[in-house]
């Protein structure tokens, strides 16, 4: 991992990032060596997705909450398919397989309202000016395919797996928070999955801890290393604002690498599970969903890699006729 860029650098990064993926707004916070720069639109709050998670963990610990069960849910080791507390197919079976269901049930301990304690235990003591689940005026709205602004209510039985508005200020605080040692059980790993391991609301790997989102045309990334402290935060207001991420991440050096990673002919094939279809050709993942806010058909398309920098471009196989794409296990159909 090397230095950042100086901050200037980092603005001109940005802009020809956007440039390229065409995302209409962006925001970048980065901080290291004791400073920190930004870029984009970053005095704007931005739906963070599934970086949420990591806040839901942080509140259900701090309420004393934190027990065997609650681990399970909040690693998502619970069997549960994405969207239902139900178990997943038979040949998926005590796979780590990604679901929303699991926060869902995990945050309902709480004494109280679930966001009322996320505002009360995290926010407020952290200094969390411009976080919270109510939509700001000044709001960056989010993009659908065809240019379409995504509407940008969210369901409250949603909001523990992903509903918190938030800019990259605040996540960079939020992130040196988790830099110390009080937080480190929350990174500690549970499950092994896509070339990493798996925490309570964090991928953990190589030093590095980190968490995307993807909801309702935004896609976000928070990415912290502790050790020394850095914390990264990008926020995008689009459905392919993980290209921009995947560029901001890779130039500036803050995980290794990825190199290229076997390509089997033996796990080409279509896989998919209820509205979710991914079809493995030649080298390549298709994937296409709905979004679970707007409806809207949300078609993707990258390298097959089992070690990109990004963890949402990771694809593995874990039993024959099953993979792991989009962090769900899912059969081959």
């Amino acid at each position: 991992m090397e230095s950042p860029i100086p901050q200037e650098h980092l603005v001109e990064l940005v802009r020809e990032a956007q440039a390229r993926t065409n995302v209409p707004e962006a925001a970048v916070g980065l901080h290291v060596d004791g400073r920190t720069a930004f870029a984009g639109a970053h005095e704007r709050p931005f739906r963070i997705a599934s970086v949420t998670k990591s806040f839901t963990a942080t509140a259900i610990s701090i309420a004393g909450l934190l027990d065997d069960r609650r681990r399970v849910l909040l690693s998502h080791t619970a069997g549960y398919r994405p969207e239902r507390p139900e178990p997943l197919p038979p040949e998926c079976a005590g796979l780590w397989s990604y679901s929303n269901a699991g926060y869902w049930e995990a945050a309902a301990g709480f004494d109280g309202d679930y966001s009322d304690a996320v505002r009360e235990l995290v926010l407020e003591p952290l200094g969390l000016r411009h976080t919270g689940f109510e939509t700001p005026e000044d709001a960056v709205l989010g993009t659908l395919p065809g240019d379409v602004v995504a509407d940008p209510s969210y369901p409250v039985e949603r909001r523990p797996s992903g509903g918190l508005w938030s800019t990259v200020g605040d996540l960079v605080e939020y992130g040196l928070a988790h830099c110390e040692p009080e937080w480190a059980h929350l990174h500690e790993p549970v499950a092994e999955a896509l070339g990493a391991r798996y925490a309570l609301g964090w991928w953990v790997r190589d030093g590095v801890v980190d968490h995307e989102g993807s909801v309702g045309g935004f896609q976000s990334l928070l990415l912290l290393v502790p050790d020394r402290p850095l914390v990264l935060a990008v926020l995008t207001n689009s459905w392919k604002g993980s290209v921009l991420i995947n560029e901001v991440v890779e130039e500036l050096r803050l995980v290794p690498a990825p190199g290229a990673a076997p390509v089997a002919d033996s796990v080409d094939g279509t896989y998919g599970l209820e509205d979710f279809q991914a079809v493995v050709d030649g080298g390549s993942v298709t994937e296409s969903e709905p979004d679970p806010l707007t409806g809207a058909r949300i078609e993707r398309r990258y390298p097959l890699r089992s070690d990109s920098a990004l963890m949402s471009w990771r694809t593995d196989f874990p039993r024959p006729g099953v993979a792991r794409i989009g962090w769900v296990a899912v059969p081959r159909t």
